[in-house]
């Protein structure tokens, strides 16, 4: 079957760079990066070009997707395109301190818009077109960066802690529905702070990792944990 598109939600100079270099470099010619920073998306589209080393079809879109209207948007323009949608990668948050009771909850609303509201838009968009796309493509995936942090909480960083267990558990009920239907939704699990110089935690090895879950898919396994040894 033929590649279709891979569609990175959260582009950046960390992992989702990276997941998109490495789709690249294993078939993908059709990819579509959004992130808010217009200079960062053109950095992050060279690199995926320069990283192919062939034809390839690098598509940037400039968009908040804490805004619902913003994201829409940013989802019709793709549409219009009339790509076969073959992966979606999920890759949006906000990694800062959150100190517990001081936080402002209008900050707590920005951060599950961003992690929840996003992504349950993102699926109701993607995941009647990865229907479709099942008899035209192998793996049709909706793949979603999450944490270990539903097991280990850390309250010097409780607004992102509890908007990615809720992340996790909206992924858990999308992955028990859609699973049946031969869609891969899934969860890639990193267990810490990513940095290049860090072995297993650096933004290659998880792009590495969740190309290996991504092709694994009729595995039908729910997540990749990803920890540093």
């Amino acid at each position: 079957m033929d590649r279709g598109a891979l569609i990175v939600i959260g582009s950046g100079p960390g992992i989702g760079r990276s997941v998109a270099s490495a789709f690249a470099s294993n078939g993908f010619t059709r990819i579509f990066l959004i992130r808010r920073n217009a200079q960062g998306l053109e950095d992050d589209k060279a690199t995926v070009i320069a990283t192919a080393g062939k034809d390839i079809r690098v598509d940037t879109i400039v968009a908040d997707i804490s805004d619902q209207q913003a994201l829409a948007k940013a989802l019709q323009q793709i549409e219009e395109e009339k790509y076969v949608i073959e992966c979606v990668f999920f890759n949006a948050a906000r990694v800062e301190p959150s100190e517990m009771l001081k936080f402002p909850i209008e900050e707590i609303e920005h951060d599950f818009r961003t992690t929840n509201i996003a992504l349950y838009q993102t699926a109701q968009w993607a995941i009647p077109l990865l229907k479709v796309a099942k008899g035209t493509v192998s793996k049709p995936s909706l793949l979603v960066t999450n944490s270990l942090l539903y097991k280990y909480p850390v309250p010097q960083m409780f607004s992102l802690t509890f908007t990615k267990a809720a992340q996790r558990t909206l992924v858990e009920m999308m992955t028990t529905l859609y699973a049946p239907e031969g869609i891969h939704v899934g969860l890639i699990s990193v267990g810490g702070p990513v940095a290049p110089e860090n072995k297993v935690l650096n933004p290659k090895n998880i792009a590495k990792e969740t190309w290996h879950f991504f092709q694994n898919s009729m595995n039908g396994d729910l997540e990749i944990e990803i920890v540093e040894r």
